[in-house]
């Protein structure tokens, strides 16, 4: 008889390629896999909290520690932002809610006694459809989540439901500069693609076209920069997007313009008690 694997086990779902998370960057899928490992498959008392079977308590150090992630002090704060992102992005796809805590993050896997029980997979069958009650307690679980209030104005984000636009951002890029980047190459659209997954919207690729287009467009060394491969690059990105930006300052004019010979006599006065003044003195 061979000895059972120690340990435990869990799940995951082959219709997981069909999600959400199947077109999210690499790291947000470890993070995934990590959280659906660590979750309690059995209700524990931790630190005075009672965590529920599908829930974990977790600090972002917790998570890049269990990752074995190599954290020096150039890389800390970036992969701080990865885990903020993970968190942010798998909120939206409504996998996981969050609850935040002083010993850190009680995170709760979406549906996870559904996805854990070995009773609901089919091998025959080659895809998996959500039923409608599963439908409705997933939209109750994402509706009740407090910290995904800021989230639901980006409605034509890749993560939103909808296909992500991949077209407009180019062509509005050729409407401003009169260029002519085919909206189809792949090198461009896995650009734009890449900064959707990153929760961007279609309005800040646009601010960033209007911004460097009227920074550029006249310069003749830098408007050969006014492209896809520079503009949407993930550092210049970020940078564009909240560079500062330069306050126009409009002084009054004082100088009076005669248009008649009666404007004239009385600038004429003007400065001539101006000077009997600066002489009296």
């Amino acid at each position: 008889m061979k000895e059972k694997i120690r340990g435990g086990y869990y799940l995951k779902a082959r219709c997981i390629q069909n999600s959400e998370i199947a077109i999210m960057p690499p790291y947000i899928r470890e993070i995934w896999d990590w959280l659906l490992k660590e979750a309690n498959h059995t209700e524990k008392k931790t630190n005075g909290m009672i965590i529920k079977r599908g829930q974990l308590v977790r600090t972002f150090k917790d998570i890049q520690e269990g990752l074995k992630w190599k954290i020096g002090w150039r890389t800390m704060s970036y992969k701080k932002w990865q885990c903020e992102n993970a968190m942010r992005l798998l909120k939206r796809a409504t996998m996981i809610t969050t609850t935040k805590t002083t010993r850190g993050l009680i995170i709760t896997i979406c549906n996870y006694d559904f996805y854990q029980n070995p009773i609901n997979y089919d091998s025959n069958k080659r895809t998996y459809r959500i039923t409608t009650d599963q439908k409705q307690t997933t939209d109750t679980i994402n509706k009740n989540d407090k910290n995904d209030k800021n989230d639901k104005n980006d409605k034509k984000d890749i993560l939103s439901g909808k296909k992500p636009d991949l077209i407009t951002p180019i062509e509005y890029l050729n409407q401003k500069t009169q260029s002519h980047f085919d909206p189809k190459n792949k090198s461009n659209q896995d650009l734009i693609k890449a900064r959707y997954n990153e929760g961007r919207t279609l309005e800040q690729f646009k601010q960033i076209i209007d911004t460097k287009t009227t920074q550029w467009l006249n310069d003749p060394k830098m408007i050969i920069y006014l492209r896809p491969s520079t503009l949407f690059n993930r550092t210049n990105f970020e940078n564009y997007l909240n560079e500062p930006r330069k306050q126009i300052r409009l002084e009054p004019k004082l100088e009076l313009l005669p248009d008649s010979k009666e404007q004239a006599k009385v600038i004429a006065m003007i400065h001539e008690t101006a000077q009997k003044f600066k002489v009296n003195k």
